[in-house]
């Protein structure tokens, strides 16, 4: 509404329009922070894969891959060939206002485009997720955990998100795993504020449930050293994908069972530092009920 005013006012006055409609994106932009993740990694299920023996190729790189390192790559560098002066993978989160005074804010979660390199990077064109609407705040405890007797014994374990902390509202989202589309239910995303006034987040944690039946469609692209060609359930502990010897290598078992169903609980952990988005906020649809 302020912006078709905005605009209304230019047309009868350009010179007054220009410094009042000025003066309400920068209040606006002024009210919300954003974060960007730069560091993603995946800590439960881990991935293992046949190669001579049964490899976790989750932190350790064979044949110069490996999960994590990838992840990594995508999210901190222009690597795609060929370059277009963009970050290759951006997850953002912000909150319109931050206020760690009140017991909820809002919030909205998505991607967005950021401009390489790394350091310096600001971001625009955000797109929201269902992770978005009002966020929940803490001052003491912890804003998020993993689901109990879900995790394996991996190293490094999962970090909770501990206070002062954030988590989102629930929602289904598809997450970018190093290039796989992976669709998590009952997702949700927290993390501990860093700084005061806060300069980022640390202890992010972000969970989310993968059907085994999504898994077992989900086929890795053909690009993918070592797992090309293959679907994603094969390549997760208990994995047993339709057909003859699809069923994974791991001596062990990550299967989950969520509202009576088969599958893998999802936790990463990430930080994300405070990044300028050059969005306003008046377009980023607060409120409406964002889609995944």
């Amino acid at each position: 509404m302020q912006m078709q005013w905005c605009g209304a006012l230019r047309n009868l006055v350009p010179v007054l329009a220009l410094g009042i409609c000025c003066g309400i994106a920068a209040d606006a932009q002024a009210q919300m922070t954003a974060f960007r993740m730069d560091d993603l990694d995946l800590r439960d299920p881990h991935v293992f894969v046949s190669f001579i023996s049964c490899l976790d190729i989750t932190d350790t790189p064979i044949i110069g891959f490996s999960i994590n390192e990838q992840l990594q790559t995508r999210i901190q560098n222009d690597a795609a060939t060929p370059q277009d002066g963009l970050l290759d993978l951006s997850n953002v989160f912000l909150f319109d206002p931050l206020d760690q005074g009140v017991a909820s804010n809002n919030f909205a979660s998505g991607s967005a485009d950021c401009s390489a390199p790394l350091v310096g990077t600001q971001c625009s064109g955000f797109s929201a997720s269902s992770l978005s609407g009002m966020a929940s705040l803490l001052p003491s405890g912890s804003c998020l955990t993993p689901v109990a007797a879900t995790t394996h014994n991996y190293s490094p374990a999962v970090t909770n998100a501990t206070a002062p902390c954030f988590s989102s509202p629930n929602g289904t989202i598809t997450i970018d795993l190093s290039g796989v589309p992976v669709a998590l239910q009952d997702a949700q995303i927290a993390a501990t504020f860093n700084g005061a006034p806060v300069t980022g987040t640390i202890n992010g944690l972000m969970k989310g449930f993968l059907l085994e039946s999504d898994a077992d469609v989900t086929i890795v692209p053909m690009t993918f050293p070592l797992v090309g060609g293959q679907p994603l359930s094969q390549l997760l502990p208990g994995g047993d994908p339709p057909g003859a010897n699809n069923a994974n290598c791991a001596p062990h078992s990550d299967v989950d069972i969520h509202n009576g169903q088969r599958g893998w609980w999802f936790y990463l952990n990430f930080t994300a530092p405070v990044t300028p988005l050059n969005d306003d906020p008046f377009g980023a649809g607060f409120g409406d009920g964002f889609e995944g």
